[in-house]
């Protein structure tokens, strides 16, 4: 039975803009048996971790003292990437933590103060007992119960407020930690880790360079195995499972670089990519899916390849 060749709608790169006016490069090639017996697709892929590719943003303002992890050196989760200058959140944190000697010596004070005002009352207490006693034998005047019971009173009063003055203090203490912990996170936000283990692929800023927080600065490949992605003409979209197995080659020299399996199929069409013809008025669907490599050695992140998918 002949075969025959079916040129279609590429498997496109979003990432190649700059390609979108390659002509058949951009295609999908499919051999098929009498249109219907499909062995495999053929198209456009790029190569990026399986896990995608991150953006690196500032997560302040300031100006770069020094960045930490140089392009492609390898970096472990938690791993300073940048640090930004820091003389103003240091010189702020050491204000409130020379406050802290102070607050612990006003805390002391008033703790004393309240001790003596309670032995005071105490003794009052036992001092109006025994004139309630002797004024009930005629032993002490009037005056002299009703005097005790006033000292009683007014050191009640007292005892209150040396209580509360003492609270008062330890709350201040409370506030000056609290103050220093967000003084201290300030500070640590200076240093931008890395959230995950892996590599920067390329800085967009330079030591010296002043940043605003949420600026792009960086792009950053996580650690794993890398992909190929691209895509497959809505005319093959529930041909191609998880599963299947495919290889990856050179656009350079047509060399197999890696074989690899399809882990991710989209569930839902999208427009083609910008590697499709602008001229065409053809208005057709693709679906994106992701092969994962079976050895990263030969793959060059960002790098634009040939993807065969094999349908058997």
């Amino acid at each position: 039975m002949k075969l025959r060749t079916f040129l279609i709608a590429g498997i496109l790169a979003s990432s190649f803009c700059s390609c979108s006016n390659k002509g058949n490069k951009n295609k999908v090639q499919a051999t098929v048996n009498d249109q219907t017996d499909i062995e495999s697709i053929t198209g456009v892929a790029r190569i990026e971790p399986e896990n995608g590719l991150l953006n690196i943003y500032a997560n302040s303002n300031g100006r770069i003292t020094k960045i930490v992890a140089l392009e492609n050196q390898p970096i472990t989760e938690e791993s300073p990437l940048l640090i930004l200058d820091s003389d103003i959140e240091k010189a702020l944190l050491n204000v409130e933590e020379s406050k802290i000697a102070a607050q612990k010596a006003a805390i002391e004070a008033a703790a004393r103060n309240t001790e003596s005002v309670k032995n005071d009352l105490d003794k009052a207490k036992s001092d109006l007992t025994l004139n309630g006693q002797l004024f009930a034998v005629k032993a002490i005047t009037k005056q002299t119960l009703d005097d005790s019971k006033v000292k009683v009173e007014k050191l009640i009063s007292n005892y209150a407020k040396a209580v509360a003055d003492k609270n008062q203090q330890t709350n201040i203490l409370s506030e000056l930690r609290a103050n220093i912990d967000y003084r201290r996170a300030l500070l640590n936000e200076r240093i931008l880790n890395s959230a995950f283990a892996g590599h920067v692929l390329q800085w967009e800023v330079h030591n010296g360079d002043y940043v605003t927080q949420g600026q792009k600065i960086g792009q950053f490949a996580p650690e794993g195995a890398l992909a190929a992605v691209t895509e497959i003409d809505e005319l093959f979209q529930d041909r191609v499972k998880v599963g299947m197995k495919a290889d990856v080659y050179s656009q350079l020299n047509g060399e197999r670089i890696a074989t690899g399996t399809v882990v991710y199929v989209a569930n839902f069409l999208k427009k083609k990519s910008l590697f499709s013809d602008e001229n065409t008025v053809e208005d057709r669907r693709v679906k994106e899916l992701k092969v994962r490599l079976d050895d990263n050695s030969k793959a060059v992140i960002n790098s634009k390849v040939d993807c065969t998918i094999h349908l058997k």
